[in-house]
């Protein structure tokens, strides 16, 4: 068996319902329900982190030609 690892959650009674309603019409286990639901939410917010780029200034941007943030391993190509 793998390895698990417990989350505690407070919540209140009229959510657990809800969310005990929701897992029921899934025909899965509350915790099945909550841990999908959560996962989801949580890559969800780590890609929008991990997706923002710097906004153009003055409302206007322009690309940037390819290979602009690769290393420099010899610098003396730019004398």
């Amino acid at each position: 068996m793998a390895a698990v690892e417990r989350l505690e959650l407070r919540i209140a009674p009229e959510d657990k319902r809800l969310i005990e309603e929701a897992a029921a019409a899934r025909h899965q286990t509350v915790s099945r329900f909550v841990v999908e639901a959560l996962v989801r939410r949580a890559r969800e917010v780590v890609g929008e982190r991990a997706d923002r780029s710097p906004r153009p200034i003055g409302g206007w941007s322009f690309p940037l030609p390819e290979g602009w943030d690769a290393p420099l391993d010899d610098f003396a190509d730019w004398r």
